[in-house]
């Protein structure tokens, strides 16, 4: 019993040694008074920007708080900025830095120079290896109506934020438009078709980027060529013209359906010809035109071989094909086999009639006494020689289809 008591008492006594040694070794690095730690920053941001970057955080109630430096690249680059007593933000944007990703250190001070703990932000910086990978929208299509121009666009990209449009109109006037990434199309009034259109797409890499970004600018030449429109085509019959059979009408021939066609009725000789009114005003380009799909008829007596296609602004009533009337072009139809024009005739072959089904292609060209230029709104097809000429001929026809400029 003696000995546990003892050895007890020596333990207490080491032990007070202890402490008094623990406690001289701690104040040695003990500041009088304490250290003093201003204020940090509060809620700090970074807003991306092109060659810079805003860092932004509340300034706090600490009234020590004087100024702050902004730290990064591992402390080698800093920036100092004064802090007022009223202020509620504090902003300061670094221009120039490079483009990358970066951790921003913020420190506070106050006049005694005494420091606040670190607050990190990270940021990105933009420059020109994103402008470079940057695409303009996809422009879908254009469609010119003889005066003003519409463009349909693709969908928008999330970052995008708009298209500046730069253009110039028939009076020579600049005009400007930007297109909301939610619109998929645009109207552009009395576009000139001889000056080009402008565009660059607009991005915004981030929601809080205090810059945007611009793809490079295009510049785009219209094609005014489209397919002309023929909900308005009506037949207009003038004197001399072809008789229609009633059950087969004309307007089989533009209703968008190749499978039916228009029937003549009465015609005993070539040339012959029928008219309509486009109900609109045009400059024809190229053309098809579909044959009757019955093998009998095809490459026979019912189909043209030689065709005239003429056009008018305001044809003469008698139905003379006079003045009024401009020769668009002359055409002929090319069989591949060459059957339909062989005595006596002979059946389509098979390439025949996969040449009538697709429908045969021709364009206006400018030739002696022809003006594809010509505005035109009434069109006078004029058969002058059908296949198999040795029969009494026709015409079976199953539909037309126009391309070129629209004009207002």
């Amino acid at each position: 019993m003696k000995n546990i008591i003892f050895i007890i008492f020596i333990g207490v006594v080491l032990g007070f040694s202890s402490c008094d040694s623990q406690a001289d070794i701690y104040e040695k690095h003990v500041v009088p008074n304490g250290l003093i730690y201003p204020g940090p920053a509060q809620n700090p941001i970074a807003y991306p920007g092109d060659n810079r970057i805003k860092i932004s955080w509340l300034r706090g109630t600490d009234p020590r708080v004087q100024k702050a430096r902004i730290f990064w690249n591992n402390y080698t680059d800093s920036v100092e900025l004064s802090i007022a007593a009223d202020m509620d933000t504090v902003s300061y944007i670094i221009a120039p830095i490079a483009e990358n990703t970066y951790s921003f250190m913020v420190h506070t001070y106050d006049d005694e120079g005494n420091m606040s703990i670190p607050i990190e932000v990270l940021g990105t910086v933009y420059g020109d290896n994103y402008r470079g990978m940057l695409t303009n929208r996809l422009l879908k299509s254009t469609y010119y109506d003889g005066q003003d121009l519409k463009l349909n666009w693709g969908t928008a990209e999330s970052t995008e934020v708009g298209i500046h449009l730069n253009w110039k109109d028939t009076n020579g006037t600049s005009q400007t438009m930007d297109v909301d990434p939610s619109e998929t199309e645009a109207l552009l009034p009395y576009f000139d078709l001889d000056k080009p259109l402008s565009y660059s797409t607009t991005y915004k890499p981030d929601s809080l980027a205090i810059d945007v970004f611009q793809a490079t600018t295009v510049e785009k030449m219209i094609d005014p060529v489209t397919f002309i429109p023929k909900t308005t085509w009506v037949a207009k019959t003038l004197p001399g013209d072809m008789g229609i059979n009633g059950s087969y009408p004309l307007s089989r021939f533009w209703d968008g359906n190749t499978t039916n066609f228009m029937h003549s009725a009465g015609v005993t000789s070539v040339p012959c010809s029928f008219t309509w009114d486009m109900g609109i005003k045009a400059k024809l380009s190229r053309m098809k035109f579909w044959p009757r799909n019955d093998n009998d008829d095809r490459w026979n007596k019912g189909m043209p071989r030689l065709f005239e296609i003429y056009g008018s602004l305001d044809p003469n009533p008698d139905g003379s094909l006079d003045n009024t009337w401009t020769l668009l072009g002359t055409f002929e139809c090319v069989q591949p086999s060459g059957n339909g024009t062989k005595s006596p005739w002979e059946a389509p072959t098979s390439e025949d009639i996969a040449l009538s089904n697709s429908g045969l292609y021709f364009e206006f060209m400018p030739g002696d006494n022809v003006d594809p230029s010509a505005t035109v709104r009434y069109i006078r097809f004029r058969s002058l020689e059908n296949f198999n000429p040795t029969q009494t001929p026709r015409l079976l026809l199953a539909e037309i289809s126009f391309w070129g400029t629209l004009v207002k």
